[in-house]
């Protein structure tokens, strides 16, 4: 007569013995060695193999020889060598061994169910955690632990509520409920003992109640009931236990309620409802726990990248601080690149159709772009501030020739009469000249060119010692300057910020979803023929988020209102300069044209009032 179990649905403690076939003789020995191992009798039927799953099964193996097509699997079973344990009893010694035989099973049977189920829970809570780790925001990972919880503890639905020690109050924050769906309200509940999330949050206990409407009237908390009034719900069972971080502080409560047989199922009787035992008060606990941690995390998370937020947000201010005429450039460019990243990535067909811009990248693409001219704390400042041709100590020493010879020639023409009038109104009229010259985007002529020329032989101081050149070669040169303020050794002095910000930013230890943001700014005065800076890139070496951020600090430089040295320009006319670049193999002429197509500069402005108002 072998003894072996099967496998069982059952719980741990609960082990069902079955005898086949039916008609055997050992029925009544084999149901008292049941009772008295402890374990559950139930008589089996011959119709179906599946009769005899998720008991232990004794077999007479004489008598189920007759049993059919049954008796054959059964015995089959019996003499498998994977087995979990089996023995077999002689009809002779069925008298004095069977009761041993069946408590040794029975016992047996118990370990490895409940070996099985600490093995589930390990994998339940190892299934939380990585569905933890891939949450992204708060709401997401407080959804991901109800839904958890819920499945795995069979509850028809639960809530989370979130503890704010400051305010000595909980707050309602995620529900869900299988058989009636609503949406949570902010309801907020004070810290104390008046409510049964308040309770577990206020003293850090868990709560098993089997019928919050049989609550003991000595209980300090009241259920709020006012869901079943208003909707037909009946709450019955409840369990409710505290979510704590490592240090024993409670972030949370999880509340979970109606035990159900089918998980995710509706209820349709209330009369299904089953109480949560120890075992499920267990797991919740350890859920809870895990879910804390993963709050803690998150929050830590946040404040980390809130406090790297305000350092960015303060390393720009101290750049923007020695340019106060660039003041908010970093923050327009990061949100115009942002925005044209996002309408990129939703971009379903063209040369964008499979580019992608996920959160990660976008947050990345923002960082690089408020920091792409970080590098200009390393420019010489009167570089960096430089409005005219000549710098303001320049041309104020050049004036000061001018009128010091003008002196001379008033003097030598009342002493001596040796100069006519007009050379004074030449010396004036050259002054004038150099004067409109040194603003910037003022490009002289051939004949203005030669006029500056024959200054630098026509006047000059005397003195005891030697004369002096009223204007210098240099001073000449940097006149001649015919774009913008800047001479060719200024302006390759001003494009090394960009090695400049790539060194800086290289030395910041990025996280791995960050870790592009120096390369990104590094390439942003790249372009696609290979004519920029630093390194003569060409398209396919420039990542696409640097070329976005390309357009975008062009079209902000253009735009901009408040620079010395040229007045801002409308979008229209900005855009027009972008198609110019693009035709010239420079930019990206499909962002360009998205970036007009969507009036990208319109949303991003006023999110960035937005974002400088708060």
């Amino acid at each position: 007569m072998p003894l072996a179990p099967h496998a069982s649905d059952a719980r741990p403690e609960h082990v069902t013995l079955t005898l086949f076939p039916a008609n055997s003789p050992y029925m009544s020995e084999v149901r008292g060695a049941a009772r008295r191992a402890g374990a559950s009798f139930i008589r089996a039927s011959a119709r179906t193999p599946a009769d005899i799953e998720g008991h232990l099964f004794v077999v007479d193996m004489v008598q189920s020889r007759t049993a059919g097509r049954l008796g054959g699997r059964a015995i089959a079973i019996s003499n498998r060598l994977d087995i979990d344990a089996y023995d077999v009893i002689t009809p002779d010694q069925v008298r004095w061994r069977l009761d041993r035989a069946v408590r040794n099973l029975v016992e047996r049977e118990q370990l490895r169910r409940r070996l099985a189920n600490e093995r589930e829970t390990i994998r339940v809570l190892n299934e939380i955690g990585y569905a933890l780790s891939a949450q992204s925001t708060q709401n997401d990972l407080l959804d991901t632990v109800l839904t958890r919880s819920c499945q795995i503890l069979q509850a028809d639905g639960g809530s989370i509520y979130l503890v704010d020690t400051e305010a000595r109050t909980v707050l309602f924050t995620c529900s869900q409920n299988d058989t009636i769906p609503f949406r949570a309200n902010r309801l907020v509940l004070p810290l104390d003992d008046s409510s049964i999330a308040g309770f577990v949050a206020s003293r850090g206990e868990a709560l098993n109640i089997p019928d919050v409407y049989d609550l003991d009237l000595t209980t300090p908390f009241r259920p709020n009931l006012r869901f079943d009034r208003e909707t037909g719900y009946r709450t019955r069972s409840m369990l409710v236990v505290p979510m704590k971080d490592r240090e024993g502080h409670v972030l949370g409560v999880l509340a979970l309620v109606n035990r159900k047989s089918t998980p995710g199922a509706p209820l349709t009787t209330f009369d299904q409802v089953q109480p949560f035992d120890d075992g499920h008060q267990l797991l919740a606990g350890s859920i809870a726990s895990q879910a804390a941690v993963a709050i803690e995390n998150y929050r830590l998370y946040r404040e980390i990248r809130n406090l790297f937020d305000g350092f960015v947000g303060a390393a720009v201010t101290a750049i923007e601080a020695r340019d106060p005429s660039t003041g908010g450039h970093s923050h327009r460019v990061a949100a115009l690149t942002t925005h044209l990243a996002r309408a990129v990535h939703d971009t379903t067909d063209g040369p964008f159709a499979h580019a992608y811009f996920d959160t990660q990248a976008l947050t990345e693409l923002h960082y690089a772009s408020m920091l792409h001219d970080f590098g200009k704390v390393g420019v010489r400042e009167e570089v960096l501030l430089k409005a005219d041709k000549l710098y303001p100590w320049e041309m104020s020493g050049l004036e000061s020739r001018f009128r010091m010879a003008a002196f001379q020639v008033m003097l030598e023409e009342h002493l001596h009469r040796a100069h006519p009038r007009h050379t004074l109104e030449r010396l004036q009229a050259d002054l004038a000249l150099v004067r409109a010259l040194n603003r910037p985007g003022r490009t002289p002529s051939d004949a203005e060119q030669a006029q500056l020329a024959e200054m630098i032989d026509t006047w000059e101081l005397r003195d005891l010692t030697a004369p002096q050149r009223v204007i210098t070669e240099r001073e000449v040169s940097r006149l001649c300057i015919p774009y913008g303020s800047l001479s060719p050794e200024e302006r390759v002095e001003i494009q090394e910020h960009v090695e400049h910000t790539y060194d800086f930013l290289r030395a910041i230890p990025w996280t791995r979803d960050l870790r592009r943001v120096p390369e990104l700014a590094y390439c942003h005065h790249e372009k696609l023929d290979g004519s920029g800076y630093p390194r003569g890139l060409h398209a396919p070496e420039i990542p696409l988020g640097a070329r976005l951020m390309t357009i975008c600090d062009i079209f902000d430089a253009l735009t901009a209102g408040d620079r010395p040295y040229k007045a801002g320009m409308t979008p229209e006319h900005a855009i027009r300069i972008l198609h110019e670049e693009s035709d010239r193999g420079h930019i990206e002429v499909e962002a360009v044209r998205l970036f007009e197509r969507r009036r990208i500069w319109v949303d991003a402005l006023a999110s960035t009032r937005a974002a400088v108002a708060r």
